[in-house]
């Protein structure tokens, strides 16, 4: 795996690494703090043992003079004193050996006042520093002044011996937590690098292919899983695209190829022929009919169908697109019955609407054998569209598939009746477009059911 990548003229640097150093930091900085409070404890404990020391001489030296007079040369104590001396008017009347000169720094004290300070050298004490103890005493021959100093130069040592110690345990620390860090991650991100390697190999025509799937439900795992399903779903809506563009070819061809056809005979003739021009507008309006759901086809793949919004009442668009029918040359043999419609208002496109009303009659009407029956009510947040034939029905299996673009089905509802198989998957598309849905089911009258929900405008109000 790259550890160090040149992007856009940058350097970057790989996640691993990234990752391991960010710890290593973490850790290494933790430590100094955690020593550093450590050092701080051992240091205040050493101070605290060494004025306790010198405190607790200096008030023994203190008893002692105040009952009885005290050697010239004290005994040094076996650990931690340095310096003791008795000081009366001046005079040093008692000192460990070689502190016989007076140490200036100390004041005087009262008989039973005593101080504690510190002090960076004293005479024939040696190095330093110094926590030191003054106490006044009264003493058989007058007032006197105890001053013991105790030096903490291996407070030094100490702390020098503890910070090493301390660095030398923080790299037996560390180097072992980078190094299966460093594992860690790698093996995590290996799967991460063969999820990327396989994706990057994936393309248009290759959408087929999957990314490897950890076996572990974890959070690689899970966008192993996703990328998977979206690469599902794009090799489901290319083949989708391809079948459309295959059959939008064929469905196109044949008004094309009997236009060409007729028009070649006419060519050749001098009085044209009604019939054969009665034929060519047929076919010129099925071939215009056909383009015009192709291109409201693609609307609504690009999601522009829903675009403009505003108020619509649903059941004008029923009885305009009846009355359409009604009135076109030719008629229609079947009986429409709207004494279900109520009044019902929507957001949406009337034109769009009105696309999606006229393809569910037309569809009815192709099927039905005397009646079709338009329902308009509110249910809830929805309207509810229904449009009932009482032809030969659907079955359960194929009401998904007549949603499908150039459906055939083989029964009685196929396009010999004159459809192209655009209609329904129209519906589809732009009743989810508008946030609603539509299914199909078994109608009262014997045939087919198609149910429309979409969200309405406002509440009902009758007129």
């Amino acid at each position: 795996m790259t550890r160090f990548r040149a992007i856009g003229g940058r350097w970057h640097v790989s996640l691993r690494v990234r990752v391991v150093l960010a710890t290593a930091v973490a850790v290494i900085a933790l430590d100094a703090v955690g020593g550093a409070l450590a050092i701080r404890a051992v240091e205040n404990e050493f101070l605290d043992e060494a004025r306790t020391m010198a405190e607790n001489r200096a008030q023994e030296l203190a008893q002692i003079a105040s009952v009885a007079p005290l050697p010239t040369i004290l005994p040094a104590q076996d650990e931690g004193e340095v310096v003791a001396q008795v000081v009366q008017d001046d005079v040093i009347i008692s000192s460990t050996a070689g502190a016989t000169q007076q140490i200036a720094q100390f004041p005087h004290m009262t008989p039973g006042a005593s101080q504690m300070f510190e002090v960076g050298t004293v005479p024939g004490g040696g190095d330093g520093p110094f926590q030191a103890a003054v106490v006044g005493v009264e003493t058989l021959s007058g007032p006197a002044t105890v001053f013991v100093a105790v030096s903490t130069e291996d407070l030094d040592d100490v702390v020098g011996r503890a910070m090493t110690a301390g660095g030398v345990g923080l790299v037996m620390m560390v180097v072992p937590i980078s190094i299966l860090l460093w594992l860690a991650v790698g093996r995590a991100l290996a799967a991460v690098e063969a999820i990327r390697g396989r994706a990057e190999r994936i393309t248009a025509a290759r959408l087929s292919d999957r990314v490897p799937e950890p076996t572990r439900m974890d959070e690689i795992g899970r966008l192993a899983r996703t990328i998977n399903a979206m690469l599902a779903r794009l090799d489901a809506s290319a083949s989708e695209q391809k079948r459309f563009l295959a059959d939008a070819a064929h469905e196109l061809r044949s008004p094309v190829t009997s236009l060409r056809a007729q028009l070649e005979t006419m060519r050749g003739s001098t009085t044209p022929d009604t019939g054969q021009v009665a034929d060519l507008l047929t076919e010129t309006i099925r071939l215009q009919t056909l383009v015009d759901q192709l291109l409201l086809l693609a609307r609504s793949d690009a999601g522009t169908v829903g675009r403009l919004s505003e108020p619509v009442d649903l059941d004008d668009v029923v009885s305009a697109v009846v009355t359409a029918r009604r009135t076109e040359p030719g008629g229609t043999a079947v009986r429409v019955d709207t004494t279900r419609v109520q009044p019902v208002q929507v957001t949406g496109e009337s034109g769009i609407l009105e696309q999606v009303v006229r393809n569910l009659l037309d569809n009815a009407l192709r099927y039905a054998h005397q009646a079709v029956h338009i329902g308009l009510t509110v249910s809830g947040a929805n309207a509810v569209l229904t449009v009932d034939d009482d032809g030969p029905g659907i079955p359960p299996e194929a009401r998904a598939e007549v949603f499908h673009r150039f459906t055939r089905l083989d029964t009685a509802r196929d396009r010999d009746a004159g459809g192209v198989g655009l209609g329904l998957a129209i519906v589809k598309g732009i009743v989810t477009e508008l946030g609603g849905s539509v299914r199909v089911t078994d109608s009262p009258y014997g045939g087919a059911r198609f149910q429309v929900n979409l969200p309405v405008n406002a509440p009902s109000v009758a007129r």
